[in-house]
Order: structure tokens, then C-alpha cells, then sequence
């Protein structure tokens, strides 16, 4: 029987709703906060209210992709979800972010085989995520599993080491049945982590290919749905990349080429200042997370696109691909 591997527990497909397939609620710290605190997500109030406005404007969902090594905070996670039992999933993260995040020389996923870090990654899913998050030697099991694994790759290239991370993430996922969603900066190299994922072994049935808008070229997006593999649009109410239109246009062609059955949506909020819940703790006002639901919904059925399709985006679709395979 599929199934959906939440931070509580697993639950069948069917419920899991209307959902945001690209998200960050907590991020304690990792190299992108030393880049910009605009990055630190630490707050399990502010986080909170997020969750809270995502479910009174109709939402269910979330897909946390905080990975190993970028600030995962595993008992903030559970905080968070345990507060929302039995109005909202939480599915965490395990597995890597871009090669950048990591040192290519002394890292463990540098250091050690595919095979026994893949083993990592495995237990993570079946046995319960590290509250720290394989940061050092000791290893404290949590009750939460991850649901999904985690790769990245860099702008218009692909490293060694991320080239590892994505084999390693095709072998977890062979050996658990867990979904692989894949960060590709700016939006290339999708197409051929696509491909390198299928020559590992990758299902691309199960396999997300994320922040493709950031490079709005509609032709490569179909090039990468050619493949099997699926897209995430996640970026709206984005201005400074690209405006609604631009995203809405793109989604309508390839909805026209056939392909509404391997689109997912959602807000990637990774920014402190893209969050109601924390711009409001700093005194300010931002539209947050929610507004996947209150505005660009709206904005594609302004556009012509039907209920039933946005339907498959936000709800049949995310079923679907986050379900383990085995």
C-alpha cells in the first residue's frame, strides 16, 4: 500500500491535501545563515503561525527541505508538527543540499563510500532522523522519520561531490522507496540530474526537480518533464526574479503540452523577511506563505487554468510523488 512518511507517522496518500512541496519553517543555523540572517528560521512561534495561516487559507501540507549539514533542527521540526496533529502534515528532510554547503575534502559525504552514507541516509528514513543531524560522532535517534531525500547542485555546473550526493540519493532511494527532491540553483541542470538520476537507478516517477521558474525557459522545463521526472514551480510573489505572469504563462503551456500530471507548486519561503509569522515578530508585513493559495491561485483562474488542473498541482500530484515506492 503507498504511502506518505510525515514527521508523526506514515498516512495513506489520500490525506494528505492541498500542499506546499518546497518548504522551510525552521533552519537553526548552516552556511546560509552565516550568508545572510535573512536566513536564520528559528522562532517555533513565528513558525507556528505560518502553518497556522497555511491551514485557514486551505492547506494541509508541507515539505520541509532543511537537509543534513543546512541547520536542521529535528526537535523543533517535531515541536512544530506535534503541535498541528491532526490538522496538518510536516515531512522532513534527509540527504544534501548544493556542493557549495560542503567541504569537498573533509566532509563525511566526501570522505566516506556512496554505499555507507547512503546507509545513513536509509536509517534516517527507517529508523529516525538525528537529532543532530550527523554533525559529529555521537548519534541521537529521533521518533521522526524523513520522508523524502534531499540533492543540490550549483549554477549551471555539477561538482564531483554534488555528483556523489545524487548517486548516493539514488541508492537511498532503492534501498527505502523514499521520494528525491533535487535543489538546482537558479533553475539549471535539471535536465541532466534528471538524467544522471536514471542512470543511478533513480524512479523519476518519484524524483522532483525544484526551482525551475528561477530559469524561465519553458522549453528546458519540458525537456526535463520528457524525462519523467517531475517540477516544482516554487517561487510566486517573487518580483525581484520574475513577476506571477511569467510563472503562470509557463505553467499554462505546459499544462496545454500535456504535462499537469508532473507539475507541483509551492512558495519555498526560505527568508525570514518571505514569512508572515517572522516579519510580524520584527514589526512588518509580508503575505507569507499563504499566499500560494490566496493570490496566485486565483491569479491561474484569472489565467484559464481549471480548478481540476490546479487541483492536480496542489493536491493529486504531491500525492503521488511524495509516496514510497515500495
Amino acid at each position: 500500500m503507498a504511502y506518505i512518511r510525515t514527521v508523526l507517522g506514515d498516512i495513506e496518500p489520500k490525506d494528505f491535501g492541498v500542499c506546499d512541496s518546497h518548504e522551510h519553517l525552521i533552519r537553526s543555523g548552516g552556511p546560509e545563515v552565516r550568508e545572510s540572517r535573512d536566513f536564520l528560521l528559528d522562532n517555533v512561534e513565528a513558525s507556528k503561525m505560518e502553518v497556522q495561516r497555511w491551514i485557514d487559507a486551505g492547506g494541509k501540507s508541507m515539505v520541509c527541505m532543511d537537509p543534513i549539514g543546512c541547520g536542521r533542527n529535528v526537535a523543533k521540526t517535531i515541536e512544530i508538527a506535534k503541535s498541528f496533529e491532526g490538522k496538518a502534515h510536516i515531512v522532513a528532510t534527509t540527504g544534501f543540499q548544493k556542493g557549495d554547503f560542503y567541504d569537498h575534502k573533509i566532509d563525511f559525504a566526501a570522505t566516506n563510500d556512496e554505499n555507507e552514507i547512503a546507509e545513513l541516509l536509509s536509517l534516517e528514513i527507517e529508523e529516525g532522523m538525528d537529532y543532530n543531524s550527523y554533525n559529529g560522532p555521537i548519534v541521537k535517534r529521533s521518533p521522526a522519520k524523513a520522508g523524502v531525500i534531499k540533492a543540490g547542485t550549483g549554477y549551471s555546473s555539477i561538482s564531483d561531490f554534488e555528483y556523489k550526493t545524487l548517486k548516493i540519493a539514488a541508492l537511498t532511494q532503492t534501498k527505502t522507496g523514499a521520494p528525491i527532491s533535487v535543489h538546482t540553483q537558479m533553475g539549471t541542470m535539471g535536465y541532466e540530474v534528471a538524467k544522471y538520476l536514471d542512470i543511478n537507478g533513480a524512479d523519476l516517477s518519484h524524483t522532483i526537480i525544484c526551482h525551475v521558474q528561477k530559469n524561465p525557459d519553458r522549453f528546458y522545463h519540458k525537456k526535463i518533464l520528457d524525462t519523467g521526472a517531475i517540477i516544482c514551480y516554487d517561487g510566486p510573489d517573487r518580483a525581484k526574479y520574475y513577476p506571477d505572469s511569467t510563472h503562470i504563462d509557463n505553467i499554462k503551456w505546459l499544462i496545454d503540452k500535456g504535462y499537469q500530471k508532473q507539475i507541483l507548486l509551492s512558495m519555498d519561503a526560505g527568508r525570514a523577511s518571505y514569512q508572515y509569522g517572522y516579519m510580524k515578530f520584527s514589526g512588518k508585513f509580508c503575505t507569507g506563505i499563504s499566499y500560494l493559495l490566496t493570490n496566485f491561485v486565483p491569479e491561474m483562474i484569472e489565467a484559464g487554468i481549471p480548478q481540476e488542473v490546479i487541483d492536480d498541482m496542489l493536491i493529486n500530484n504531491p500525492a503521488r510523488a511524495f509516496s514510497f515506492i515500495k
